[in-house]
Order: structure tokens, then C-alpha cells, then sequence
């Protein structure tokens, strides 16, 4: 059956369509175009977690063992286990036919442990042993940077060296060993580190020995800021662990989220704080129209947002300077009011 629609019915679908649109535009649209047109901003107690992005390399104490003799090995735990200082790891039977024995003295290292052997030469925790030269954390993978990322080398460890690494992880795991080649590793988990190098704006963030969180893929861990420092054209940062991670024995180029603890107070809009006479602070609105400003103090901020404190705050001279308080209602765009301030000050001095 064919429905016939007559110019009537058609001019009344199209109106009731319109009105649909305006009805959606008042209702969904309207809010978002007159908060983007809003001068002033009203005050109110909240809290602001402020958090950062980065690449992070982990630091850390890590004993690799070689083979003090050509066999077949057995290992005796299994990857990621925590042993202690003189754990027997794993035993190398020695070949049991002449011609076997003959055959493992003339043995030469793998040519694919060689340039992990290079770089690791003149480590200290380079031990020939089976045995766990220290407490920590079995593995059976190296990257061959354990003596470049250990604790002692940390302040000569340098942003655009790391950059050039590649960091891959060669498997120890198998039954047929030489003797010189790597066949595990113990990370001591007692105390480590992660470095990164960020902007100036997220360095600003935080300060030396605060507490941090720190989330890496699906673990999440307590922090401390060890160290900030200028690094050319950024900032690096230290931060203090010693804690468990998953993934602590394989990992060494992460990328990570470093939150701040919450914190509490009036929350301001960046775009309302002004700087006068080397002073921060936000342009308050009274009841009648006026405006007035009103010295503030950052607790933090994430760029777009900041925690100020409220009522009273204490200046770098020690000084109580009387602030803003909660529901106070502060310009969002300061500048012109600031500009007739100074004019109407220098005014008044003539």
C-alpha cells in the first residue's frame, strides 16, 4: 500500500522538525555558549589532582650470573620468584662422554651473549656463580644496561643516551649453557628508582619529597620525588620506590602517570588569576558592580585549574596577608580591570 504525503502534511513535518532543533539547541546548546561567555567566576572549595605523562627508566641493583662451567643447566625456581643472598639457583651437569667433555672446553660463547657481555664488562655485580650473589628478585631475561641503569651510575645517566637505546630483552631460559655465558639475574626490589625528564610546566608540579602515585600499565605504586634538577631544556626527575611491581625484573622504559596527592581548597579558574606588582592574584566583584583585587597563593595547579588558599595565607616573608574567601565571586578576564587600576593609582599619585 502506497501512503501519499500531501504538501500539508509536509509542511507540518518539516515545522515540527524545526522546532525539535531549536528545543535542542535551548536545552543541550544554550548552557555551553553562555558558560563560554561568563565574566566572573564564583568560588568554591573542591580538589584538584594534578598529574603528569612521562617515560620513566628504571634504576635499580641488579646481579647478573654467568656459567662457571659447559653443561646442561636446571634451574631451580621459577622466573620472578624472591630469593636470597646464597640461593642455589641453578645447577650445570657436566657432559658425562669424553668426547662431550673435549667438546665443552673448546666451547665458545654465543655470538648473540657477546654484546650483552660487552657492555656489562667491568660491572661489579657480574658474578660466575649458581648461587644468588644477592637478596632480590630471580629472572631469566638481561638487557645488558644493568651496569648503565644501577644505583651508583644514576647521576651520570643522561636523557639523550638513554634515547638512543634499544632496550630489549634477551631470554636466559635453556637447557644447553657455556661457560662465561649470562644465565640469570637477581634485581634487588629493597630499593629502586625511576628517572625522567619532563617540561618545565610539569616539573613545576611537584616538589622534593613529596609523595606521588605512580601508575605503570595496570599497577599503580607509592612514590617519593627524590630529586628535581634543570637538564638543559628539560627538568629531570628522581623518584624513590620501594615497593613491589609486577613487572620489576623486565622492565626498564616505561611509561608512566605520576598523580600528586589530592588536594583540598577554593579552586580558580587560571584564566582569572592576574599578576600585580609581582603579586598573584584575582580581581573579586562586590555586589554593587565594583571590583577590587585581591592578593592570592597557589597550592597547586595543573594548568588549567588551581587550589588557592582561603581567607589568610603566609608570603615568603612571613607575613599573614588576608586572601579570598569561599562563594566570593572573581573575574575571569582581568586584564582591562587591572589596567584601570594602575591608571587610576598613578592618578591618584599625581
Amino acid at each position: 500500500m502506497r501512503i501519499r504525503i500531501t504538501k500539508k502534511t509536509r509542511r507540518i513535518l518539516i515545522l515540527y522538525l524545526a522546532v525539535l532543533v531549536i528545543l535542542y539547541i535551548v536545552v543541550f546548546q544554550m548552557p555551553k555558549m553562555s558558560e563560554k561567555f561568563e565574566t566572573t567566576q564564583v568560588l568554591e572549595n573542591g580538589t584538584l589532582e594534578v598529574s603528569c605523562e612521562t617515560t620513566g627508566y628504571i634504576i635499580k641493583d641488579e646481579a647478573v650470573c654467568t656459567a662457571g662451567e659447559t653443561g646442561t643447566i636446571e634451574y631451580k625456581w621459577d622466573d620472578g620468584t624472591v630469593v636470597k643472598k646464597g640461593s642455589k639457583i641453578a645447577s650445570i651437569k657436566e657432559p658425562e662422554t669424553q668426547k662431550d667433555k673435549e667438546k665443552a672446553i673448546n666451547a665458545e660463547i654465543k655470538g648473540k651473549y657477546q654484546d650483552y657481555l660487552d657492555r656489562l664488562e667491568g660491572y661489579d655485580l657480574l658474578n660466575e656463580t649458581s648461587s644468588a650473589p644477592i637478596s632480590g628478585v630471580f629472572s631469566m631475561s638481561i638487557d645488558g644496561y644493568e651496569k648503565y641503569f644501577c644505583i651508583d651510575n644514576m647521576d651520570k645517566i643522561k636523557k639523550e643516551e638513554v634515547e638512543e637505546f634499544t632496550l630489549s630483552q634477551m631470554d636466559l631460559q635453556r637447557e644447553e649453557v657455556t661457560k662465561g655465558e649470562p644465565i640469570f639475574k637477581i634485581s634487588n626490589d629493597d630499593v629502586w628508582y625511576i628517572v625522567s625528564w619532563v617540561e618545565k610546566a610539569d616539573a613545576k608540579k611537584y616538589e622534593e619529597g613529596e609523595k606521588v602515585r605512580i601508575t605503570i600499565g595496570d599497577s599503580t605504586m607509592d612514590a617519593k620525588v627524590s630529586s628535581i634538577s634543570k637538564d638543559g631544556e628539560f627538568y629531570r626527575m628522581v623518584f624513590y620506590l620501594n615497593v613491589y611491581y609486577v613487572d620489576f625484573c623486565s622492565a626498564r622504559e616505561v611509561d608512566m602517570t605520576v598523580v600528586q596527592s589530592n588536594t583540598m581548597g577554593l579552586i580558580v579558574d587560571n584564566e582569572c588569576i592576574i599578576e600585580k606588582e609581582g603579586q598573584q592574584g584575582v580581581y573579586v566583584k562586590t555586589k554593587d558592580g565594583d571590583t577590587y583585587f585581591r592578593p592570592i597563593k597557589v597550592k597547586i595547579t595543573d594548568g588549567k585549574q588551581s587550589v588557592i588558599y582561603e581567607s589568610i595565607f603566609v608570603n615568603d616573608k612571613y607575613e599573614q596577608v588576608q586572601t579570598v574567601t569561599v562563594y566570593q565571586e572573581v573575574l575571569r578576564h582581568p586584564q582591562e580591570a587591572l589596567e584601570e587600576d594602575l591608571a587610576k593609582e598613578q592618578q591618584e599619585q599625581q
